[in-house]
């Protein structure tokens, strides 16, 4: 009857083990669906921003553009 008794207690312990490991895995899952949608909104911001400096070094080209012309036309 020992050797039964053991038995289930580890198959007790191997349950909750596995019980633990399955509420971790969700925990994580959640996790990393967090970060997916963080890691989009950066994303979306970075893209932001680059349209905002790209937008403005055109307007530093053209900037720059108009005043060369203004030069030559000057000499």
């Amino acid at each position: 009857m020992d050797l039964l008794d053991k038995l289930e207690s580890k198959i007790t312990l191997a349950l909750e083990t596995v019980e633990l490991l399955n509420m971790e895995n969700d925990d994580l899952k959640l996790e990393v669906e967090q970060l997916k949608s963080k890691v989009e909104s950066l994303d979306a911001q970075k893209q932001d921003w680059e349209n905002k400096v790209n937008n403005m070094l055109g307007q530093f080209e053209t900037e720059v553009t108009e005043l060369q012309q203004q030069q030559a036309a000057n000499y």
